[in-house]
C-alpha cells in the first residue's frame, strides 16, 4: 500500500509524463564518440557555432531533439550562409534502445541501440554526446518513458538506465564492478601480496589506527579545527631538537597551510610566541615512525639548509585524543598542497590532500574533467551578496582545473521542458526566514578569517532538506549548506542561517557535518516520494541526506563538486568505527554465544571485529578479521529473516582448507554488508596507493583491480528500469573478494537483498527444509521452503560460484525436461508445473521480468519415498538466441534431496 504522499507526487508525474509527449525539446550537443564507423556520417566542413558557454568550442557541434517516438541528433553543414543546411547524424526510437548510460560528473550521455535482426554483428550500437546539463536530459528522458510505459502497458520493452561513478539509480552500486577514481597515474597499478596487506592491517588496527567511538571521533574534531580556525593542532608529549629538549606539559603541535608551528606551553599559543616555526619550504623532508614499538614512535622534521632534525611523541592518554596516524594524514595534506601549489607532483603512497588523477567514463579511463569553480560568495536567504571575495583559493577545483567563473545568481533551466516541471511538480519555498518575515540584519564578519573561508571553502549556498516538526509531520526547510575541504577529507556543513558559519560566528553552530569520505553512492534524482523537483540524494553508511537545489544548473553544480570531492576521498577512511548487534546462528569454533543477541560486529577501516557484549559497555573481542581474511560473504532471507553469512580465512596462507563459515542474524544486515563492501573499496585504494612508483613484477596478488582498458560499452553501475512506478528488484549473490573459486571474472559480485515492489523481502535461494507434507510452492513467499525454526541454515554458500553439472535424477528426465518444456514454458506462462515424474521428482517454475532483466525460480520436490542424490541443474539459451543474452543460475541449496524435501533454486 502507497501513502498519500507518494500517490500525490505520483499523481504530478503522471500528469507531466503524459504532457511531454506533445512537445519537442532540443538541447545543444558535441559528438564525442560512436560506432560502429557507419553509424553517423564523415565530417564536413562548418563553420556554424551555437554560443554555448558550457560546451566546447571545437567538436561535432549537433542538436539533440526529443520527442515523443524517441531522439534524433541534427549537424550544421556548410561555411557560408548560403550553402549552411542541417543534416541528420543519428536517429533511435524510444523502443528500439537498448540502454542509456549516464556520466553525470562529465555531463555525458550514451545511447545504445539494439541491433537489429539482419545485421550480421552482435555488437551494440552507440553514441556518445556531451551536454550542457545532463541532469536535465536525464528527467526529461524520464518522463518521455513513464509516459511510454504507461500507454504502452508493457507491450514493449523501454531501455534500461545505467550510472558511471558514483552516481546511482533506485538501487545501490555493485561494489567492485564500478571503477572508482585513481589518485595515481601509475599504470601499473596493482596490490601488495595479501600477506603485506593483512600485516599493514593488524599493524594499523593494534597501533595508532585502532577505531574510535563515533562521538570521540579525532577526524572530526580535527576536521572542525581546521574549519573554524584554519589549523590542526596535536598535543606534544615530549620534543627533541635544537632547543626543544625537554618535557613539556602542555607543548602543542599546529600544522597550517604554509607552516608548522611549536609552542612549548598553551599559554604561548595564545601569545603567538612560537617555539619553532618552519614553513614547508623550509622543510627538506620528514617521517612518521608508527611501529610497534610505541617509545620510537614521532613524527621526524629535517630542516634544509642546516640539516638539523627535529622529532615529535604525541600525548596519548585519552581515548579521543588524535594519534599519529591523523597526525600523518593532516601532515599529508598540507604538504601535498604545498607541491600543487609548486606545481610538483603529489608525495608517492600518501592518500590526504591529493587531486584526482584518472576517472572511469563512457570512453574507458580518461583523465578527470574540468571542474566548474564553486562560489564562495555568501547570500542571505533572499539572495543577496553579504560577502564578496575577489580571489579564489588555490584548491576551488581539483588540481586547479578550472571551468571557469560561476554566476552569483541562479540560473533558470531553458526550454518549454522547465516549464512543465515547475508548473507540475513540488515547488520549493520561497527563501526566507523561518515564520516568513523579513530578513535578518547582515552579519558581522569575523576578524582575520576570510583567507581561512578562502582555503576551506569550495562551495556554498541554500538548500531545502526535510526536517522540523510541523503540524502536518516533517516540513521541507531551507538550510545554509557549506562544502568544505579539510586535512581531514572534505565535509558538508549546514547551518541555519549563513551568520551561524564560521565567517560569522565562532560558535560551533553547525546543525550537522555530512562527512563525504563515508559516501557510498549519489543519486541524481531524489528516491523520496515526497521530494520536491531537483532534489537528489547522498547515501552513506550511516544514513541518508535529501537535498533539493533551487533549479537544474545549480544541481548540477552542487552534484559535480561533491562528486569530486568524494572521488578526491576515495582513500580516506573514518577513524571510527560502525556497531551492529547480531545473533549468532553459526560459529565453527564455539566461542560466540549462540541464539541471542550478545554477538557484536564491529566494522572499521582496516578489519571486523567480532565480539560478546557483557552489560552495555563491556566487550570482548574474540575475533578480529582483516579485509584479506575475507572470501565470501552474502545476505540471504531466511523464513522472513536477514542472515548475514560468511566465509573467512582462519589462517595467514590462505588456503581453502582453512575457511570457516559463520551466520549472523540481524534486522541490519543489509546496512552491515554494505559497510563491509564500503570499507573494502577504501581498504583497496589504500593498498593501491602502497606500490605506487614502483616497479610492477608478479608479486601482487589477482585482487579486484580497476581495468586499465578502455571499455568500449562501460556497462558499470546499478541499472534502472523506465516506465514503471516499481522500484527493480535487487537479487541476493555472493561477493568471492580473492576469487579463489575458481574461474571467470575476479572481480566480487555484489551483496543485495531482494525486495518486491513494495519494499517487502523476498526469499533467496538457498533454504533446505524436510516438512512431512511440503507445502504449495510458492518462491516468492516470505518463508522459503515454507517453514523452518529459528536457526535453520541455508546451503553451502561456497558452492554458489560452482557451475552446476547436467546430472538430474532420474537421469532419464534430462532431455524430456530440458530440451522440450522449458522454451515452451518461457514463452507462455508465467507460473506452475514445469516437470513432474510421478513417485519421482516435480519441478516447479516461477518467473519474473522487468525490462531487459528477468529472475526465474525453480523449485525441486522428491515426490518419492526415497532420497535423490546427486541432483543438479542447468539452464542453456537455444542455439538461435542472441549472444547478448546473459544468463546465471545460483547452486542448488543441496545435491541431496530427502523424501518429501523441497529446494528452491534461481537463475
Amino acid at each position: 500500500m502507497f501513502s498519500s504522499k507518494r500517490n500525490g507526487r505520483a499523481n504530478l508525474d503522471d500528469h507531466a509524463a503524459g504532457l511531454i509527449a506533445h512537445f519537442e525539446h532540443n538541447y545543444h550537443a558535441r559528438l564525442v564518440a560512436f560506432s560502429p564507423s557507419n553509424l553517423c556520417p564523415s565530417p564536413e566542413e562548418s563553420s556554424y557555432t551555437d554560443n554555448n558557454p558550457k560546451l566546447p568550442k571545437d567538436g561535432r557541434i549537433c542538436e539533440i531533439t526529443l520527442s515523443g517516438d524517441g531522439m534524433s541528433v541534427m549537424e550544421h553543414t556548410g561555411t557560408r550562409i548560403g550553402d549552411m543546411k542541417q543534416r541528420e547524424l543519428v536517429s533511435m526510437n524510444w523502443v528500439e534502445m537498448a540502454e542509456i548510460a549516464w556520466d553525470h560528473q562529465q555531463s555525458q550521455v550514451r545511447f545504445k541501440k539494439s541491433p537489429s535482426e539482419s545485421d550480421d554483428s552482435d555488437e551494440f550500437p552507440f553514441a556518445i554526446f556531451l551536454v550542457a546539463n545532463s541532469l536535465e536530459l536525464e528527467a526529461n528522458i524520464k518522463l518521455r518513458l513513464k509516459g511510454l510505459g504507461s500507454r504502452g502497458r508493457g507491450s514493449f520493452r523501454l531501455p534500461a538506465s545505467s550510472y558511471i561513478g558514483m552516481f546511482a539509480g533506485v538501487t545501490k552500486p555493485k561494489p567492485f564492478q564500478r571503477k572508482r577514481a585513481s589518485l595515481t597515474t601509475d599504470p601499473n597499478e596493482q596490490l601488495p601480496p595479501l600477506e603485506e596487506m593483512r600485516s599493514i592491517a593488524l599493524e594499523s588496527y593494534r597501533g595508532s589506527g585502532k577505531p574510535m567511538h563515533t562521538e570521540d571521533s579525532a577526524r572530526r574534531a580535527l576536521a572542525i579545527e581546521h574549519i573554524y580556525d584554519g589549523k590542526c593542532t596535536f598535543m606534544v608529549q615530549t620534543a627533541s631538537g635544537p632547543g626543544l629538549e625537554g618535557y613539556h606539559t602542555d607543548a602543542l603541535l599546529c600544522l597550517s597551510e604554509n607552516d608548522i608551528s611549536y609552542y612549548s606551553s598553551e599559554g604561548q599559543m595564545f601569545s603567538n610566541n612560537k617555539t619553532l616555526f618552519m614553513q614547508y619550504e623550509e622543510i627538506d623532508s620528514w617521517d612518521v615512525n608508527d611501529g610497534a614499538n610505541a617509545s620510537d614512535n614521532c613524527l621526524i622534521l629535517k630542516q634544509k639548509d642546516s640539516g638539523l632534525q627535529f622529532s615529535f611523541t604525541l600525548k596519548q592518554n585519552n581515548w579521543n585524543m588524535p594519534t599519529l596516524l591523523h597526525l600523518r594524514h593532516c601532515l599529508e595534506f598540507f604538504w601535498n598542497q604545498h607541491l600543487e601549489h609548486n606545481n610538483l607532483p603529489a608525495l608517492p603512497h600518501t592518500t590526504h590532500g591529493r587531486a584526482v588523477a584518472r576517472v572511469f567514463t563512457l570512453q574507458g579511463h580518461r583523465d578527470p574533467p574540468p571542474v566548474p569553480l564553486g562560489n564562495i560568495d555568501v547570500q542571505d536567504s533572499e539572495g543577496r551578496v553579504v560577502a564578496n571575495f575577489n580571489e579564489r583559493n588555490r584548491r576551488a577545483s581539483s588540481v586547479g582545473r578550472e571551468a571557469g567563473p560561476t554566476s552569483n545568481a541562479a540560473v533558470i533551466g531553458s526550454g518549454k521542458f522547465e516549464a512543465i516541471r515547475r508548473n507540475t511538480g513540488k515547488s520549493v519555498s520561497k527563501r526566507g526566514s523561518f515564520f516568513g518575515g523579513q530578513s535578518k540584519a547582515p552579519a558581522v564578519e569575523r576578524h582575520g578569517v576570510r583567507d581561512i573561508w578562502k582555503y576551506v571553502v569550495k562551495h556554498q549556498g541554500w538548500l531545502t532538506k526535510k526536517g522540523g516538526i510541523g503540524p502536518t509531520g516533517k516540513k521541507w526547510l531551507d538550510r545554509y549548506f557549506v562544502l568544505y575541504s579539510t586535512a581531514m577529507g572534505h565535509y558538508m556543513s549546514y547551518y541555519s542561517e549563513y551568520g551561524d558559519s564560521p565567517l560569522y560566528s565562532n560558535e560551533r553552530k553547525e546543525r550537522n557535518l555530512i562527512d563525504l569520505g563515508k559516501v557510498t553512492f549519489i543519486r541524481p534524482v531524489s528516491n523520496q516520494q515526497d521530494a520536491p523537483a531537483f532534489s537528489f540524494d547522498i547515501v552513506t553508511i550511516e544514513r541518508e541526506w535529501t537535498l533539493c537545489a533551487q533549479n537544474e544548473n545549480d544541481m548540477q553544480l552542487w552534484l559535480q563538486l561533491i562528486t569530486t570531492a568524494v572521488d578526491e576521498d576515495v582513500a580516506i577512511v573514518p577513524d571510527d568505527e560502525l556497531n551492529f548487534d547480531v545473533k549468532t546462528l553459526k560459529d565453527p569454533t564455539d566461542r560466540l554465544q549462540k541464539y541471542d543477541y550478545s554477538t557484536v560486529i564491529k566494522a572499521s577501516a582496516f578489519g571486523v571485529s567480532v565480539g560478546t557484549k557483557n552489560g552495555k559497555s563491556e566487550y570482548f573481542e574474540r575475533f578480529f578479521w582483516c579485509y584479506t581474511d575475507f572470501y565470501k560473504w552474502s545476505v540471504q532471507n531466511q523464513f522472513g529473516k536477514l542472515t548475514l553469512f560468511v566465509s573467512v580465512f582462519a589462517n595467514n596462507d590462505f588456503s581453502q582448507s582453512s575457511k570457516q563459515d559463520f551466520e549472523f542474524r540481524s534486522r541490519q544486515a543489509v546496512q552491515l554488508a554494505s559497510a563491509i563492501e564500503f570499507y573494502i573499496e577504501k581498504f583497496m585504494s589504500i593498498m593501491y596507493l602502497r606500490k605506487e612508483g614502483l616497479v610492477s613484477d608478479s608479486g601482487g596478488d589477482d585482487y579486484p583491480q580497476y581495468d586499465n582498458e578502455e571499455d568500449e560499452y562501460g556497462d558499470q553501475g546499478d541499472v534502472e528500469v523506465y516506465g514503471s512506478d516499481d522500484e527493480p528488484d535487487s537479487i541476493s549473490q555472493q561477493v568471492d573478494l580473492l576469487d579463489l573459486g575458481g574461474g571467470g571474472d575476479q572481480t566480487p559480485i555484489a551483496t543485495a537483498v531482494p525486495v518486491d515492489n513494495n519494499g517487502i523481502n523476498l526469499p533467496t535461494a538457498g533454504a533446505v527444509v524436510q516438512p512431512p507434507n511440503p507445502p504449495a510452492f510458492d518462491p516468492f513467499s516470505d518463508d522459503v521452503g515454507g517453514g523452518g525454526g529459528e536457526g535453520a541454515g541455508g546451503g553451502d554458500l561456497l558452492d554458489a560460484f560452482t557451475t552446476p553439472s547436467v546430472k538430474v535424477a532420474p537421469k532419464n528426465c534430462v532431455d524430456n525436461m530440458m530440451n522440450n518444456h522449458v522454451p515452451q514454458f518461457l514463452k507462455g506462462k508465467n507460473e506452475g508445473m514445469l516437470y513432474s515424474e510421478p513417485g519421482v521428482i516435480n519441478v516447479m517454475v516461477k518467473q519474473e521480468w522487468r525490462g531487459s532483466q528477468g529472475r526465474v525460480s525453480f523449485c525441486y520436490v522428491n515426490a518419492g519415498s526415497s532420497p535423490i542424490e546427486g541432483l543438479s541443474s542447468e539452464i542453456k539459451a537455444e542455439k538461435n538466441n542472441p549472444s547478448s543474452l546473459r544468463m546465471q543460475l545460483n547452486a542448488l541449496p543441496s545435491t541431496s534431496l530427502a523424501a518429501g524435501a523441497q529446494g528452491v533454486q534461481q537463475g
